[in-house]
């Protein structure tokens, strides 16, 4: 098999091609918890926009289709209202190191110039208590980039594809790892350990692939994270509380030309009484036939039409939308 061409100390560098770098993926969340699951689809363009020399490079988001979730009962009022105060954000330009890491929000001005259109147009069709609730609470987030940064930092997607992918591997292609996803709620993103592997031969496809695997390393409880506290309350009380077990693993391919993001699917576990697991796939959008046809079918079982010519009864937003409710 071919061997991937790393440069110095095993390294891997994204190579963009001038003078348009754009790629269409589609993402599906699924979240299970117990006998439970929710999954949310959608389709995403990551578009390359301009380089800060010797700083970073700057990525543009869009959202190009409608959402989609499995049918389950929803606060019908809330998660609309959420999912029309959301699009505020997108088109989303992002900060990202050369390493491939989130830094944070490229265009909240352009963001907060929106929102008074956004605003408009959304009291035009909701009222109410919640209404107001929610509209200050969108205030109170959009009130600096800071928190804008951090709305985004505390998003999965972001957390996942936005990350140190590009940097050096070492003579055997193996590096130990520390990372915080954010699967735990509303509350501090989860802390694991583990390893980055990439594998010095291209796969049978001729991409590249990475795998990482971990183990929770947090200092929470079980209880703590079932309550999505950000400290670990539970061991202040009591020191002999056991911090929470878990894993997790992702599966990497990158493009063997440009080293862009081909596909990956993420796998979080936590044993929290009952074990919750959250799964991340994303897919690039390819010509071929065949493939588009299968990866629109294995999204597309078991989901509803969420915005567009369909009454509201059917609508529903969940976890990477909803980030600003109690």
């Amino acid at each position: 098999m071919e061997q991937v061409e790393f440069t110095d100390h095993n390294a891997l560098k994204l190579q963009l091609k001038p003078p348009h770098f754009k790629r269409s993926y589609g993402v599906v969340y699924t979240y299970t918890s117990g006998s439970k699951e929710d999954a949310v689809k959608f389709d995403l363009d990551v578009t390359y926009v301009k380089t800060i020399i010797d700083r970073s490079r700057v990525f543009k988001l869009e959202r190009t289709s409608p959402v989609y979730v499995n049918d389950i009962a929803p606060d019908l009022v809330a998660d609309q209202l959420a999912y029309e105060c959301g699009k505020v954000f997108y088109p989303l330009q992002l900060e990202i190191g050369f390493d491939g890491s989130y830094m944070g929000v490229f265009n909240y001005q352009e963001i907060l110039s929106r929102w008074k259109d956004t605003r408009s147009s959304v009291e035009e069709y909701f009222k109410g208590e919640t209404t107001e609730k929610y509209l200050q609470l969108m205030e109170l987030s959009l009130s600096s980039k800071e928190k804008i940064d951090l709305i985004f930092r505390d998003e999965l997607f972001c957390a996942v594809f936005f990350s140190p992918v590009y940097r050096a591997y070492g003579e055997n292609f193996i590096l130990e790892t520390r990372s915080s996803f954010p699967i735990g709620g509303r509350c501090a993103p989860v802390r694991f350990k583990g390893t980055a592997e990439v594998n010095p031969l291209l796969n049978a496809a001729g991409h590249i692939e990475i795998q990482y695997t971990g183990e929770a390393d947090d200092e929470r409880t079980a209880g703590d994270l079932k309550e999505e506290q950000s400290f670990p309350i539970e061991r202040l009380m009591n020191p002999e509380a056991i911090p929470v077990t878990g894993d997790y693993s992702i599966r990497l391919v990158l493009e063997k030309e440009t080293r862009s993001i081909r596909s990956l699917v993420g796998r979080w576990r936590l044993e929290l009484g009952e074990v919750q697991e959250t799964e991340l796939k994303i897919f690039e959008w390819l010509e071929e036939e065949d493939q588009q046809e299968m990866l629109q079918e294995s999204v597309r079982k078991g989901m509803v039409f969420l915005d567009g010519n369909h009454e509201p009864k059917e609508k529903k937003i969940t976890n990477p939308f909803k980030f600003l409710w109690d």
